[in-house]
């Protein structure tokens, strides 16, 4: 003989039920399906890979360090006025045609801000040799100074070096330099 097939019930329970009852079975058999479903694909929790740091480096040998000294960079932080040009000529020539070219006079005021008023002007105006020393005529605000390295001059500036054409100079801890007919605002 042969038993029944045995049927679950589930469906019929289902249908039996009333529709608030019957919407919290759906509702709670998407949560057990999406439990069920990240369970099995987030990787179940197992190990972490080791981290790969990739191929080990060996340092090779170098030869001994040559030591150098540091670019001087005191004159790329020093403030300049925008509105003064970097360079200038130390006197009017001939212009194009063999004539000269005039000086302008007069002064502009109010022009930029922040500043005093006050710059000091000072301008290289020849670095020559005497005696197998370097000396520099610089002229401060209209006077002319002779000086060699390591001499102070109009009260404020010091000569830290010189060479052929140009020098470096300091104005206070502020170094700055310039080249024969090049002049500077402080």
């Amino acid at each position: 003989m042969t038993e029944p097939l045995k049927t679950s019930r589930l469906p019929a329970r289902i249908r039996n039920m009333a529709p608030r009852e019957r919407a919290l079975a759906i509702v709670l058999a998407v949560l057990v399906v999406i439990a069920v479903l990240f369970l099995l694909l987030s990787g179940g929790g197992g190990t972490t890979p080791p981290f790969d740091t990739g191929p080990a480096i060996t340092p090779r040998p170098t030869s001994s360090p040559v030591p150098t000294t540091p670019p001087e960079t005191g004159q790329a932080f020093e403030g300049k006025d925008p509105f003064q040009p970097l360079v200038s000529a130390v006197g009017p020539g001939p212009g194009p045609s063999g004539t000269p070219i005039p000086t302008p006079t007069g002064s502009i005021t109010g022009v930029g801000g922040g500043g005093s008023g006050s710059a000091t002007t000072v301008t290289l105006l020849d670095v020559r040799k005497v005696g197998g020393k370097e000396v520099a005529t610089v002229e401060v605000n209209g006077k002319d100074y002779n000086v060699s390295e390591g001499q102070t001059f109009a009260s404020n500036f010091r000569v830290i070096s010189l060479s052929s054409s140009c020098g470096t100079f300091a104005f206070g801890d502020e170094r700055f330099s310039l080249c024969i007919g090049q002049q500077v605002n402080k």
